[in-house]
């Protein structure tokens, strides 16, 4: 079974981040929720989340860290990057995780991002260039594609993108059928009684 990863900083988005990984392991997906710096992560309400390891010790450091993402990158099904500025911000300044989220890319893996991610995240590392996407309303203005406005939740090839916190089911509904169809969706559905 390919492997999911689920990456948090501090200031993470509760709802965006929650959401998907419980939909997707109900689904009975091999889901890793992988924490920037430490296993330990306190969301921007204050909920402290106890991370399944860390991303230096999925991946390594520095050139360590490019040998093995390059590896782990070809097992990876999807990358999911859930909101929150504070968040983002941290995200965006991990070398180790832009590069292991450019190896999926090129791998062929699913890449998602909610809120302000899409913008902070993937946008500014420039892996939206040419794509259609959206994000947290008023976020992205200054990249060189431009959000999609209105939109909650969007796929382009490989990259899902949602508008915020208030998509977060919508968000987490359209990476369970993007991985495994629309019976499956529906069978979540119907054991969550989704509306």
């Amino acid at each position: 079974m390919q492997k999911i990863f689920l990456f948090i900083a501090d200031g993470f988005e509760e709802v965006e981040a929650v959401t998907p990984l419980d939909y997707l392991r109900r689904c009975g997906a091999d889901l890793t929720l992988v924490g920037l710096g430490t296993k330990v992560i306190r969301s921007s309400r204050g909920l402290a989340v106890t991370c399944d390891l860390t991303l230096s010790k999925l991946i390594g450091t520095g050139d360590e860290a490019k040998k093995n993402a390059a590896r782990l990158a070809a097992d990876t099904a999807l990358a999911i990057v859930p909101g929150g500025v504070p968040n983002s911000r941290a995200l965006n300044g991990s070398a180790e995780l832009h590069y292991f989220i450019t190896e999926i890319e090129k791998k062929g893996g699913l890449i998602a991002a909610i809120c302000a991610a899409p913008a902070l995240v993937l946008g500014e590392w420039g892996l939206l260039k040419g794509k259609q996407f959206t994000c947290y309303p008023g976020m992205g203005k200054g990249l060189p594609t431009k959000p999609v406005t209105g939109a909650r939740v969007l796929r382009d090839g490989q990259f899902i993108t949602a508008c915020g916190a208030g998509a977060a089911e919508e968000f987490a509904f359209a990476l369970v059928e993007a991985l495994y169809g629309e019976k499956k969706l529906d069978e979540l559905k119907n054991s969550i009684v989704a509306r």
